[in-house]
Order: C-alpha cells, then structure tokens, then sequence
C-alpha cells in the first residue's frame, strides 16, 4: 500500500472522522493500535503494526505518535474531533511563521488568522516548514507572526510533540509577510569564527582597518574551496557559514564575479556591515568545517 495514501488515510481517521470506520478516539486521541489496524483492515485498509511503526517514525512532518509501550496511537495536532492533547501553555519563540496563497491574503490581514474546525491555528518554527506548508496549496507565500508580542499581549501558545506551534487565534496586527530572503555563505577562519559565535551567531564582526571589503559569496563549493584551501593554510582551520539576507536589502549590491562562472560573490563596503548585519533573516550556522574531523 502506498505509504502516502496511508498517511492520508491515518490523518483522516484520527483527526477527523474515525466514526467512519466505525473506532472511538478516547478523550485524549488514543486508540488502540489493535482496533485501529481491524478496523481498517475490515474497510479495505491493509494495514499491521509495523507498517504504523513505519508511517510514525517516517512521516516528514511527525503527524503521529505511538504510546511507550507501543500499544496506542494518535495523531498530534490538527483535530477536528473534539480530543483534550494535555498540552501546557509555552512561551513561543520571538516569531513563527505561516505559509499560506495569495488568495487567502486579505481575508487573513482583515480578520487574523483562524483555526476553523481544527482546535488550533497552527504555525511553524521556521521559515522552511512554513514553506513546505504553503506549497500544499500553490505557490507559498510566507507570514512571519510576531509571536512574543503576542505572549506579551495575553495570548497562550502550545507545542505539539511534533514542533508545530498551537494558538488560538492570530489577530492582523501580529502578522507580516516575511521578506524573501538569498542564502549567502562565509569561509572564515577560527577568529572570526569565535566573534561569530559570541554575537550569538546573529551577525559578522567589524573589519578590521587594511580590510574594507566584507565578502560574502554566493554558493557553498565556492565559500568550500576558500574554507579549505586558504583558511586552513593561513590560521590551520576554516569553516564554512550559511546563512540568510532579505533580498530587497541584497539588491544594492551587485553579484560580482572574480573567477570561474562559480566565483560570485558580493563586495559589501565595511561601513556598511552593520548594516547587513541587520538584514540577516535567522542564525548564521556552520556547514563545513576544514580539517573535517575538527571542532569549532
């Protein structure tokens, strides 16, 4: 049986409808695994406890989840059953994010977000989830939900066992869209490392005097090549940073090209650094680092 349809099938009778193969959800959302896999099999739905072993631990977005002793499953969010999932109020990161279609755009910023028959809205931890959320639909556009301004203002938040944020509603004023944002990637060595690290890796240091040109580049085989063959020969280790940059602010610099076709980056003045650091989009994270076996 094509795991897709199972999973379809699964989110159909744990979430929303399990009457329809004739199972009852106890208060909590569990049911046995045993009754489940009878039921299913007496519709049409060939199904044993490792295929549900299998769809738990395989499914991109962690929909389910068994019990301890493996005897009881349920769906984690996104019922429109009437379950009580236990979770406890937690405080949200800074923002989240939604990934919805144009056509939802002016109902969502006259009116919030809203859960519908579903218990809660649901908002991803980043920006790629959100992502993979909108494009269910079409071509995603992404909102950025100011979720600690909405804990401040009295709105409670949950987490469900697979990361997804929980809320009741998102009233307009807490919702953006997100700018669209260029991956960019660094070579740098363990010094610049470190500042990175100790700015909590939000941004890159100031350049020092003889160095008026900050260089981030524009694909990772290029910013590897310079990690490998240039910072390990000049301080015995290099690393290579990604990281993000709201496209917009981007555009005042022009892509330049200093080799080979794969030679590209962008030559941002050093006055100008702080200011790009302030348009970075997350965390800067490490990639590859050069020896490969050691340790930032």
């Amino acid at each position: 049986m094509n795991p897709t349809k199972l999973s379809k099938f699964l989110s159909l009778v744990l979430r929303h409808d399990p009457a329809s193969i004739g199972i009852t959800l106890d208060p909590q959302g569990w049911v046995d695994c045993s009754d489940l896999i009878a039921a299913s099999i007496a519709h049409g739905m060939p199904i044993d406890q490792q295929t549900l072993v299998t769809i738990v631990r395989d499914s991109d977005k962690k929909r389910f989840a068994l019990s301890e002793d493996g005897r009881r499953i349920r769906a984690n969010q996104g019922h429109s059953v009437a379950v009580d999932l236990e979770l406890a109020a937690r405080t949200p990161p800074d923002e989240l994010f939604h990934g919805t279609v144009a056509k939802y755009l002016d109902p969502i910023f006259r009116d919030g977000l809203k859960k519908g028959e579903r218990h809660h809205v649901h908002l991803s931890p980043d920006r790629g989830t959100a992502i993979r959320v909108g494009e269910r639909r079409g071509n995603p556009t992404i909102l950025r939900i100011k979720a600690a301004e909405m804990a401040a203002a009295g709105f409670e938040f949950y987490r469900s066992a697979n990361g997804v944020w929980l809320t009741d509603h998102v009233p307009p004023q807490f919702i953006e869209i997100a700018p669209a944002k260029t991956t960019l990637y660094r070579p740098v060595g363990p010094e610049e490392l470190k500042l990175i690290e100790e700015s909590g890796w939000k941004s890159f240091p100031p350049r020092l005097p003889d160095q008026p040109i900050f260089y981030p580049v524009t694909n990772e085989p290029y910013a590897i090549q310079i990690a490998r063959d240039w910072n390990v020969k000049a301080s015995g280790s290099g690393f290579v940073t990604r990281f993000d940059v709201d496209s917009d602010y981007l555009q005042k610099f022009p892509t330049q090209t200093v080799g080979g076709s794969q030679h590209t980056e962008f030559w941002v003045p050093a006055e100008d650094l702080a200011e790009f650091n302030s348009n970075i989009i997350g965390l800067i994270e490490i990639t590859q680092r050069f020896p490969q076996d050691i340790l930032p």
